[in-house]
């Protein structure tokens, strides 16, 4: 692969997949040799006992190093950019040289991608530092002897004015349609070809010592005493020139970036890759500048910022602009840029996350008419300069709340938001069922004027996650090919899992959150692919599964499949009938108190017609019957009458009473169960009552009484249930039964206290 001196560093790929370039004119800023992302090498030094300096998470030494001193394993896994590795003689462990390395991502656009959301993301910062009206001066002074990476993250910013689409637009209309300005200027013509002389014109005739004798036929009309003129004489006269200030202006800011570039390129401190950069951007100042349109621009001597050509015209405002970004973005510092830039790689994975950020920001702030505010705190001054904050770890940068045509809507964004893993005790509170989780994005959304806490408390709060996966090819939704393809791309897989590399991986996080995040209607992931894929739950839109096709450069086109999805989740939560807002009800009131009513006793199966039984929800008339009598007129009609009405003795009706799947009769000494027919009480009037021959009492004997009738199943009540007794002074204890009025308890209750025949 490589030769120093008679060294020879020879490396293997271990797979089909894993390969080696050797790069005769290698991309600027990059090594020759190149290897491949998520790949498996061996080594070998060929020539002397030479090795590595040390092992890390790429470079591994042979298991039995005594025998196999200088060869090893290379594990790229998931790094991307330039690798310098240091190298030893093994005997003397004095380091002898280096290994410029390579490490190509499996995306083969993984470099324009690199460049054009950096661009994009210094484009961003710059816009937040001029919204706090931070100071923009015209004095560029970088300190020389910062790190490398911060010479880059710099240079990049300001690279991205230079680079951008709208600043090369702008010189080409300055070029196509330059501003003109007449100016005065002087020419010697012969005194013949002037038809018009103006005072200065006399004075020179009269002083000129270049002089003609003129004729008496050219004399006539003309003074006596002019008997001669001179031969040319200077005249005034208007030109068109584009060499004018706002000209200067331009050839002095294109000037002045070409000076930065050179400068910053030769620091103590600049980079390789630094250094190409630098030239390749030099390279497109220079072809600007030898255009045949600045050579006849002078340098300016003054320059007037309140120019209207400056500040409205189209291409010279542009260029303004960049001017007076210009200083701004040459000391703008990025705090997490270390995870993008640090010895040299081009974590693109991690930039993608960072850019997909301020993607999702703006697009969730304008589909909602909500002010990001909390963007103000991603901008902090110091004595080292102007910070981007943004990096891993909790951070809410969108919320607020729309009022739509029928509802109030609550919004807020989360960047890498933390769900604790929290106690069954706090269980109305935000967070993990399991372990911690944080996934890259999370949107909530919940109704009403209501705090988020509340919304947590009440279930009525939606969560829905994204995560950034840069490295993933496609989404494996369905499972179309063999089963032996299966197999195969299941344990191949596997092995790239062991490198860090996921594709299925991926998509079961997103289970992980559904699953174990409270409250979480949906997880999405996000990644450069070529299609949208999602699942729905049952019929609805949230909870769902899938991807989204984000790919940089794409955003216009891309982004349309996420505004549908927004679109459709907000309709969702719009929605007063959805399933969702159901279930939410449903779960805030199983989980509103703890359940202190289990029990293991024999019960019916929720099978068939008795599918809604529910213990816990199952209520108990408790009935009291007079005498042997009236027992046996229930019986006979099957039905259980209760006195209705505002007179005392008469029973409340409730959902529980009315509701009510089974009664207990009883007359204070022994008790009976029975079921009830579903459909609920009946009113019966005193004719009604009458007719079926009920056994009224002197004082019942009232033609303006009504009775609710319970109709009593004639089968009687499930086998699981008759092999219980009760003694109604149990009951009593219990608190529930008023004995000779109608009352209710829960079945639960009444089980507790059965005895089993």
């Amino acid at each position: 692969m490589g030769k120093y001196g008679g060294v020879r560093l020879v490396v293997y790929p271990q797979s089909l997949k894993a390969k080696v370039f050797d790069e005769v004119e290698p991309y600027p800023g990059e090594s020759r040799y190149q290897l491949v992302e998520g790949c498996t090498y061996t080594y070998e030094f060929v020539g002397g006992r030479y090795q590595f300096e040390k092992e890390n998470e790429i470079v591994r030494f042979h298991p039995n190093r005594n025998q196999h001193v200088s060869e090893g394993i290379l594990v790229t896994g998931i790094y991307v950019g330039h690798l310098t590795l240091d190298v030893v003689e093994v005997d003397t462990h004095k380091q002898v040289g280096h290994v410029s390395l390579e490490i190509r991502s499996t995306k083969a656009e993984y470099r324009n991608d690199y460049r054009l959301m950096l661009d994009e993301i210094a484009e961003y910062y710059t816009d937040l530092v001029l919204q706090q009206g931070a100071p923009v001066t015209q004095q560029l002074e970088i300190d020389q002897n910062c790190s490398s990476q911060t010479l880059y993250q710099r240079f990049s910013f300001v690279r991205s004015l230079i680079d951008s689409e709208s600043f090369s637009e702008a010189i080409h209309k300055i070029f196509s349609n330059p501003v003109r300005k007449w100016m005065d200027a002087n020419i010697e013509r012969k005194i013949v070809g002037v038809k018009r002389l103006s005072r200065k014109n006399i004075r020179q005739i009269a002083s000129s010592t270049n002089k003609a004798r003129l004729s008496p036929e050219m004399r006539v009309g003309m003074p006596e005493c002019l008997t001669s003129v001179p031969l040319r004489i200077e005249v005034d006269y208007k030109r068109d020139t584009t060499d004018c200030q706002e000209n200067q202006f331009v050839k002095f800011v294109l000037r002045t970036f070409v000076n930065f570039c050179s400068e910053i390129r030769g620091y103590a401190n600049a980079s390789e890759q630094l250094k190409a950069e630098a030239n390749q951007t030099l390279e497109q100042l220079y072809e600007h500048l030898d255009n045949q349109f600045f050579r006849q621009i002078s340098q300016p001597t003054h320059m007037n910022m309140n120019s209207p050509v400056l500040q409205r015209k189209e291409g010279y405002r542009e260029v303004l602009q960049a001017w007076l970004l210009f200083d701004l973005a040459a000391k703008l510092n990025w705090t997490g840029g270390n995870d993008v830039y640090d010895a040299g790689k081009k974590n693109v994975a991690i930039l993608y996350e960072y850019w997909l950020f301020f993607k999702l920001m703006e697009l969730i702030s304008e589909f909602f008419h909500i002010e990001p505010q909390e963007k103000k705190k991603l901008v902090a001054m110091d004595k080292d300069g102007i910070n981007l904050n943004l990096r891993q770890g909790r951070m809410r940068m969108v919320s607020g709340r729309q009022e739509t045509f029928s509802r109030v809507l609550n919004v807020a964004f989360y960047y890498n938001r933390t769900f604790n893993r929290l106690t069954d005790d706090s269980i109305h509170k935000a967070g993990s069922w399991t372990m911690t989780m944080r996934p890259d994005y999370t949107l909530s959304l919940w109704p009403g004027l209501i705090t988020e806490e509340e919304a947590e408390r009440q279930e009525r709060i939606i969560h829905i996650h994204f995560d950034a996966k840069y490295r993933l090819d496609k989404v494996l939704l369905e499972d179309k090919d063999t089963g032996k393809d299966i197999v195969e791309e299941l344990a191949s897989e596997k092995q790239e899992q062991e490198l860090k590399i996921y594709k299925r991986g991926d998509l079961l996080k997103m289970h992980a959150y559904k699953d174990a995040i409270r409250r979480t209607s949906g997880a999405y992931v996000l990644y450069p692919g070529e299609e949208n894929r999602k699942l729905r739950g049952f019929h609805e839109i949230v909870p769902g599964l899938g991807a989204f096709s984000i790919r940089p450069g794409h955003w216009q086109q891309d982004s349309v499949h996420l505004k549908k999805f927004l679109a459709e989740v907000k309709a969702h939560l719009l929605d007063r009938t959805s399933d969702r807002e159901k279930l939410s009800y449903y779960e805030y009131d199983i989980h509103l108190s703890p359940n202190e009513s289990a029990t293991i006793e024999s019960l019916p199966e929720a099978d068939g017609e008795n599918r809604n039984f529910l213990p816990d929800e199952t209520t108990v008339l408790i009935g009291y019957y007079k005498n042997q009598k009236h027992l046996q007129w229930i019986l006979k009609n099957w039905l259980y009458n209760g006195r209705a009405g505002d007179r005392k003795g008469t029973i409340s009706v409730s959902k529980e009473i009315v509701n009510a799947r089974y009664i207990l009769l009883h007359n204070g000494k022994e008790a009976t169960l029975h079921k009830i027919n579903s459909g609920g009480p009946k009113v019966y009037g005193y004719k009604e009552m009458k007719a079926l021959n009920y056994p009224f009492t002197p004082v019942d004997n009232n033609i303006d009484k009504i009775y609710l009738m319970f109709r009593l199943n004639k089968k009687g009540i499930e086998k699981e249930l008759q092999k219980y007794t009760w003694n109604p002074r149990d009951i009593e204890k219990l608190k529930h039964s008023r004995f000779g009025k109608l009352d209710v308890i829960g079945l639960t209750q009444l089980i507790k206290i059965a005895r089993t025949i």
